[in-house]
């Protein structure tokens, strides 16, 4: 799909979304009774104003582009028991895009602050009745920082909109208007939603999250949400997939995938039943324990790996300095902190190679187990039933293939000799027919020119000189 059919679809879907969560909400929790949905045209205008600036008239190419739909949003209150309607707040909202970009196909930039400026200067120009009280700009590719920072102290009150990749909305709201009911009006995405793209990002990050998982924090910063937000949503969707669990380290909480899902929370009260009777873990609960410990170990192991590259950086630093010195006190300075750097570099890589062991003794255990686990809960047929099986099936081929042969050889004609005759006489018709063309074009050939061609009318003159020369007539009839 090309920048345009993606951005058209971006932009029907946030007018339809802002469209519904307006009307959802008013008269429960937005302070007005109705809405009222009308279309305006300075989508339309500021497209084929930018298109004129272009120097571009093409009808078809301006139907294709995005930014040609716009909104009005009337939110109304009712007054003396619904006999008078008052509008409370006028609400504009549209779609911004580098239509100049689509339109020499490059890539489309985020909207600057130039472009929200220029898109809010046309409600300027409106009368005063009809000037909005809000208006919301959205951008598939969302919006600078600069542009941003346009929403605080601005006149009508600004909300910006941006797409975001993983299918979300970055949504910047004035600080003043973040708790009033109408920030509710601005929350598009749903808590399904928000499942889904928490399901994009662990896709995106499968073998981190099955090596050394993800921090909540690291999550929540590529969703564009706040820790709770992104805790809630780790808390649902580990009780929809069982093979995610969260493992603590360091004062975060690590998300990961185990090789088998939990049992449940029976399960876990059964565990600890078994561990204080002194008995046997279960094959699934040795790998999510061991699968704890690996994650534990693996983010240790990236501590120290981030330990070595600074030391290393240090390290390198200090060879510098050392041969750029130029007086015996800074050499001897320099050289005495590299030996500190050297030795604490020794003790972290051998920190490094003992977190290495251990993980590789961890995760073969693992593997092992995973495996063996594996085999146990498929149930593979015996080899006596193989044995059976393939016995009947030859048997059964075999039998199917000598009826096939006896079926061919006893198969009976429904032909008769007369049927037969007369096919040979209509094939015997065919090829007279046939032949018949054939001979006609080689009599036409071989006839000269003068006895192919054929008088048109009758000669009197010479009717009537083979009379004369004693030409016999027909004789008459009695």
């Amino acid at each position: 799909m090309d920048d345009r059919s993606t951005q058209r679809e971006f932009e029907d879907q946030f007018l339809r979304q802002l469209r519904a969560r307006a009307v959802n909400l008013a008269g429960t929790k937005l302070p007005a009774d109705e809405v009222v949905a009308e279309a305006t045209n300075e989508g339309v205008d500021s497209t084929r104003a930018e298109l004129s600036r272009l120097g571009v008239y093409d009808t078809d190419l301006f139907e294709s582009l995005p930014g040609l739909s716009s909104l009005q949003l009337r939110f109304r209150k009712k007054m003396l028991g619904g006999l008078l309607n008052t509008t409370r707040v006028r609400l504009r909202a549209r779609v911004l895009v580098d239509t100049a970009a689509l339109v020499e196909g490059r890539a489309p930039a985020p909207m600057g602050r130039e472009d929200v400026r220029l898109a809010l200067a046309r409600y300027e120009v409106l009368p005063r009745s009809q000037k909005p009280s809000a208006v919301v700009l959205a951008s598939p590719t969302g919006f600078t920082e600069d542009a941003r920072r346009l929403i605080e102290g601005t006149e009508p009150t600004l909300i910006l909109i941006g797409g975001r990749a993983d299918g979300g909305w970055d949504v910047n709201v004035p600080e003043k208007y973040r708790k009033s009911p109408w920030a509710k009006l601005f929350e598009l995405e749903t808590r399904d939603d928000r499942i889904r793209r928490l399901q994009y990002h662990l896709e995106q990050a499968g073998p981190e999250l099955d090596a050394r998982g993800i921090s909540i924090e690291s999550l929540g910063e590529k969703m564009g949400l706040g820790r709770l937000e992104t805790e809630a949503l780790v808390r649902r969707a580990c009780r929809q997939d069982a093979r995610l669990m969260t493992v603590a380290y360091d004062g975060r909480q690590i998300l990961t995938r185990s090789p088998f899902a939990d049992k449940g929370s029976t399960m876990s009260i059964w565990s600890r039943l078994k561990r204080l009777l002194g008995l046997k873990p279960s094959t699934a609960e040795r790998i999510r324990e061991l699968n704890a410990q690996r994650i534990q170990l693996e983010n240790q192991r990236g501590d120290e790996d981030q330990r070595v590259d600074t030391l290393e950086s240090q390290e390198r630093d200090l060879l510098k300095q050392g041969a750029a010195a130029e007086t015996r006190v800074e050499k001897q300075q320099l050289a005495g902190r590299l030996v500190r750097v050297r030795r604490d570099l020794k003790r972290v890589k051998a920190q490094q190679q003992l977190l290495t062991q251990q993980l590789n003794i961890i995760s073969t255990q693992m593997h092992n187990l995973t495996m063996a686990e594996q085999g146990k809960r498929v149930d593979l047929p015996k080899a006596e039933d193989l044995t059976t099986a393939a016995a009947e099936a030859e048997q059964v081929v075999s039998e199917l293939a000598a009826n096939a042969d006896l079926a061919a050889s006893i198969e009976v004609a429904g032909e008769t000799p007369m049927m037969n005759e007369e096919q040979d006489a209509i094939l015997a018709e065919f090829e007279e027919l046939a032949a018949t063309p054939e001979a006609d074009a080689a009599a036409d050939t071989a006839a000269t020119p003068a006895e192919r061609e054929v008088p048109s009318e009758p000669d009197p003159a010479a009717a009537t000189r083979r009379k004369a020369d004693g030409e016999s007539a027909r004789p008459e009839m009695n």
